[in-house]
């Protein structure tokens, strides 16, 4: 299946290996290498999930336009090697950027970016620090963009009272009966649902203004130089789309700032490493300076509540609903989930005056 898809796209020379690639709970990647006249070159194939993505052409498009703006911007500035620090997808033979198999799966491909690493985990200070930095330069690099030229990949991704509404109605029905082995989370969850009510009203009232936004900030979506360590690249495009910056600033902390991955069965082991916020904070603050709004600034920290909780309210309505959304490796991988949520947001919250502080002191 793999070989005669990519036989579809203007890649030349001999395939060496596929495998598959990375640790993304969405989509199928893959990892080509084929020997272009006795050079290596990687590739990475992914296959869009239509059970997330219902309408992959957008998802193509976007991706499409922040290619293209990042890629001027990058020229205007007398970057020479451009491909290093922008994705960039590769044609199929009837020259669209996509192709669609039997199933009416959509599938790309995109250069693999030279010279630079990833990590799935953060262990010092300097690689939040760098990661943060990639993440703010993508951001101010887009800040100028056509919003009407980008459309939801996913709608309603970010709208946590949304979430809440589908999570209750999940509830209410139980399709698998997992209501009662989830009470003491469900519980929980309902407790912090006064999270929501702020950033529905900002959001009710355009307080907080709308950009184009990454939407998974995730270490492991930033390309790091082999040499120097900076962060070179952001990767997974999928999830651009109009959004606010304290979503993507609040999916750093969470997805970085725990010392333990979020499916870590002992939750006892989670918490919000403070010297890891410390650069996080300081690497998106410098890339964005004069860039934000001052309501955008004071909120950083509330974003990044609102962000775990709206994460905690997806793997357990996911968990209740019979795991259609994520991919799990057991049967109460969602809840376990849920529990590394919870705990960090609790971590986050006993430790919130201080990380406002961090934030204040950069303005």
């Amino acid at each position: 299946m793999i070989k005669r898809m990519i036989e579809n796209f203007k890649i030349y020379g001999d395939l060496i290996e596929t495998k598959p690639f990375g640790n993304g709970n969405i989509n199928e990647t893959f990892l080509l290498k084929y020997n272009q006249a006795g050079t290596e070159v990687k590739y990475i194939l992914r296959k869009i999930n239509k059970y997330v993505f219902k309408n992959p052409e957008i998802v193509i498009n976007n991706t499409i336009q922040v290619i293209n703006h990042i890629s001027d911007k990058l020229q205007k500035e007398g970057e020479k090697e451009i491909s290093n620090y922008v994705m960039k997808l590769v044609e199929n033979k009837n020259g669209s950027f996509y192709q669609v198999d039997k199933n009416g799966d959509y599938w790309t491909v995109f250069l693999f970016i030279n010279n630079a690493y990833t990590v799935s985990y953060v262990e010092t200070k300097e690689q939040a620090y760098q990661a943060a930095k990639a993440f703010g330069k993508f951001q101010r690099y887009l800040i100028d963009v056509n919003l009407n030229e980008y459309k939801e990949t996913i709608p309603n991704f970010h709208n946590l009272s949304g979430r809440l509404t589908t999570f209750d109605s999940i509830l209410e029905h139980d399709p698998v009966g997992r209501v009662v082995k989830a009470k003491k989370e469900i519980e929980i969850a309902n407790n912090f649902r006064y999270i929501s009510e702020k950033i529905t009203e900002m959001m009710k009232n355009n307080k907080i203004p709308i950009r184009i936004t990454h939407n998974d900030t995730k270490i492991d979506n930033v390309m790091l130089n082999k040499k120097t360590n900076a962060g070179q690249c952001v990767i997974d495009l999928d999830t651009v789309m109009p959004g606010i910056v304290l979503n993507d600033f609040g999916d750093m902390v969470r997805t970085s700032t725990s010392p333990v991955a979020e499916d870590e069965k002992d939750a006892s082991k989670v918490t919000m490493r403070m010297n890891v916020f410390e650069g996080l904070a300081k690497g998106y603050m410098e890339e964005l300076s004069g860039c934000l709004s001052e309501i955008e600034i004071d909120n950083l920290v509330y974003g990044a509540m609102v962000i775990v909780y709206e994460q905690l309210i997806r793997f357990l309505s996911d968990y209740i609903n019979g795991d259609k959304y994520y991919i799990t490796k057991y049967d109460e991988h969602n809840l376990v989930r849920t529990r590394t949520q919870i705990a960090l947001l609790k971590s986050i919250i006993n430790q919130k005056t201080e990380m406002e502080k961090i934030i204040s002191d950069l303005k």
